[in-house]
């Protein structure tokens, strides 16, 4: 039996089961898919049919894409070398460039790759480690809800750790496992509640994080986290995002984080052994 991703421990509470796969909380708090489904069935969950609700989303998700940009450049100005992890078909990729980064993707989807490396764009296929990046590479590293599609994410941030160049950023969006208000949104609306994993579902989401398993996750690759807020760009169709409103004022009047996504800065220590 494989550890935990994040302690390494095997004593596991199960929150859902589908076949012989499990939804399990670890003592530490994280909750991931046990057995992970074979790379096959998330190869071709990631093909040519993922990618086709994006073309009815473009204006929301261009507006997503507008506002992103904003909050890294709100910390970090350009010029300066910047990669954006499970970069899809590259559209944050062109407006960066747009913007004066030097930009570069990776992306696990051959289909999307391909789609981005013909719009000029430069990409690599596969997972983070699979590019070969130089160490102290990059200003900023954007990973805007793919940590939890990964199947090894300590690794993923252990790889970004060593690529940022020592003073960089990680701008990290993932979804909010502690989602309460969407949770009774769903049950409101259809009278279960939501899954945590559905084997034949569009979005695979191997884990699920919270605000502290996340900074664990982070601070474990030695990344000082400075802010976990709140991701208002977590839904590009209308009902969701209503939902979501709800819960960030609800956010804003009480401190409580229970809307559908998280969103990290975390930074590279500026010298080794130092935390900024």
């Amino acid at each position: 039996m494989q550890g935990c991703n994040l302690c390494r421990s095997t004593t596991w509470e199960t929150l859902e089961q589908v076949g012989d796969t499990r939804v399990v909380r670890c003592t530490c708090g994280l909750v991931f898919v046990t057995p992970q489904p074979p790379t096959e069935r998330l190869e071709q969950a990631y093909a040519e049919q993922y990618y086709r609700p994006w073309e009815e989303q473009e204006i929301l998700r261009s507006g997503i894409w507008q506002r992103r940009i904003k909050r890294v450049e709100d910390i970090v100005a350009p010029p300066g070398r910047l990669l954006d992890l499970g970069c899809g078909t590259g559209d944050f990729l062109c407006l960066a460039r747009e913007h004066g980064w030097d930009a570069t993707g990776t992306e696990f989807s051959k289909h999307a790759s391909d789609l981005g490396t013909s719009r000029g764009l430069t990409i690599v296929q596969g997972e983070v480690w699979d590019a070969n990046f130089s160490g102290d590479t990059f200003d900023v590293v954007t990973c805007w809800h793919v940590i939890e599609h990964v199947r090894d994410p300590r690794r993923v941030i252990i790889e970004i750790s060593r690529i940022l160049r020592p003073g960089g950023w990680l701008i990290l969006a993932t979804p909010n496992v502690n989602d309460h208000i969407f949770k009774a949104a769903y049950m409101m609306a259809r009278g279960r509640r939501p899954m945590l994993y559905e084997p034949e579902e569009r979005e695979v989401h191997l884990f699920h994080f919270s605000r502290d398993s996340i900074r664990s996750l982070l601070t474990s690759a030695r990344l000082a986290v400075v802010d976990i807020g709140f991701d208002r760009e977590a839904a590009a169709v209308w009902g969701k995002r209503a939902v979501d409103h709800l819960a960030y004022l609800w956010f804003r009047c009480t401190g409580l984080h229970w809307g559908m996504a998280l969103e990290l800065r975390a930074q590279k220590p500026a010298m080794r052994g130092e935390l900024v």
